[in-house]
């Protein structure tokens, strides 16, 4: 058997040794390229942080590194309206310059993408406060009304105009910083007033009906006496009871608006109480053809407002002068000697017959006619008492 020797091929030795010197190559270029891998240390007001390498000075504020706060949101004086609604807090890198034979201390201010470099002492500053937006305007000084005279009736002498005001109002705070009246506003004169004459008349005033069961029993008291009164009526009211605001003209009596729900009119909008006066005629126009030339605002709650709508209708406004609480329902024979006690010559009594259960004041409504005719007085409409 003859004897032989395996050599190592030469090729394989150099394609081993390529693959290697590659490989290494390889590896280089990957540390290079993915910075990602690697990291820098700093510090952030005292506190040291490890965040990736290439990461910036906005990376900081994003990931609440820093100490410091927002800036407020404040008013002209100074006032602070609302808490961090300010400027962003701001971020310094704190280093050293030689300056002769001391060091100075240097603090730069780093915009959101400067890079961070290794070994960074970093510093944050509280945001700026921001001063809120001032907007100017100009605001109507409302009517003031002024009454003379005295007694259940009303006219209007004068409407009075609104006055202007020029302002400069924080558009945060709501704060008026500058106030000066342009035009001074001139009021609207009221004249309270009796009916002419000593006559011995009186008139009975219903409000807050129609009312089912109530306004019907008074009426027929109404009827048996021979004596006609003026219902103050609801808008809403009239709409559900037709029937009986139909009887209500029928019988004689003078309908009067109330506004369309009952609402104090001194505290409502201007919206809301040209919709009550305006919705409470239509009401009542509507329903019985007829156009009321009187208001009675709920709770003899007036102001400036009231007073030109009801001149929009040509109304007269109507209080009163007797008023015996009926709707507290006291008893029949306190509600009767509250009116007998009060009743003058050209009174106007306050009775309701709606809002609740007015049984007392269907019991007190007989006896008090009676008796006031007992005393030589005429029951008369406002309407009739106006004239």
């Amino acid at each position: 058997m003859g004897s032989y020797t395996v050599e190592r091929v030469p090729e394989q030795r150099f394609g081993r040794l390529y693959l290697s010197t590659v490989g290494l190559l390889l590896a280089a270029l990957v540390a290079v390229s993915i910075p990602a891998f690697s990291f820098i240390d700093v510090s952030v007001d005292g506190q040291r942080a490890k965040l990736p390498a290439g990461s910036t000075a906005g990376d900081v504020a994003s990931l609440r590194l820093m100490g410091s706060s927002a800036g407020d949101l404040v008013d002209r004086e100074g006032a602070v309206i609302a808490r961090g609604r300010g400027e962003p807090p701001r971020l310094v890198r704190v280093g050293h310059q030689a300056a002769g034979n001391a060091a100075t201390l240097v603090m730069r201010e780093l915009d959101a993408d400067t890079e961070l470099m290794q070994g960074d002492q970093l510093r944050s500053v509280r945001g700026a406060d921001v001063r809120e937006t001032e907007v100017p305007q100009r605001v109507a000084i409302p009517v003031d009304v002024q009454y003379t005279g005295k007694g259940p009736l009303m006219a209007l002498e004068h409407p009075g105009s609104p006055g202007v005001r020029e302002q400069v109002v924080g558009a945060a705070s709501g704060k008026v910083f500058e106030d000066a009246v342009l035009e001074e506003p001139t009021p609207m004169v009221v004249r309270r007033y009796f009916p002419n004459g000593e006559r011995k008349v009186v008139a009975l005033t219903f409000d807050d009906g129609p009312w089912p069961g109530h306004t019907e029993a008074i009426l027929d008291v109404l009827k048996a006496e021979g004596v006609q009164a003026t219902f103050f009526m609801i808008g809403r009211q009239v709409y559900r009871y037709p029937d009986v605001v139909a009887r209500i003209r029928d019988e004689g009596h003078t309908l009067g608006n109330h506004t369309e729900d009952h609402v104090i009119l001194g505290r409502a909008t201007p919206e809301e109480v040209r919709r009550q006066v305006t919705e409470g005629q239509r009401a009542i126009q509507s329903v019985a053809g007829v156009k009321p030339g009187w208001f009675r605002p709920p709770g003899g709650s007036m102001s400036a407002r009231v007073g030109h709508e009801v001149a929009r209708f040509e109304m007269q406004v109507a209080m009163w002068s007797v008023d015996p609480q009926d709707w507290r329902k006291p008893p029949v024979a306190t509600m009767i000697q509250r009116v007998l006690t009060n009743v003058k010559p050209g009174a106007v009594v306050l009775l309701h017959d709606g809002g609740g259960d007015r049984t007392n004041t269907v019991a007190a409504v007989g006896p008090i006619v009676r008796e006031l005719k007992k005393r030589g007085y005429t029951f008369v409409t406002l309407d009739e008492l106006h004239e």
